[in-house]
């Protein structure tokens, strides 16, 4: 027996031990998968949405200011 046959006993003993994997296991995990990437979606619209609001904001209140000064000095 050489070293390479001792350190490929255990993966023989794996590939063995082939079975499929059970069709609600997989579901489970695509549902963990999709919530995971759902809720960090949601985390960064929250971080997202108020920088685009407050940025709007500012803008709008830039136009009304200049809107203001130019028509007071027609």
């Amino acid at each position: 027996m050489t070293p390479n046959d001792r350190d490929d006993q255990p993966i023989r003993l794996l590939y063995d031990q082939d079975c499929e994997t059970r069709d609600d296991f997989v579901e489970r995990v695509r549902r963990k998968i999709h919530r995971r990437s759902a809720s960090a979606q949601v985390a960064s619209f929250s971080w997202f949405v108020p920088r685009v609001f407050l940025k709007e904001m500012i803008e709008l209140i830039g136009y009304l200011v200049t809107a203001l000064a130019g028509g007071k000095g027609r």
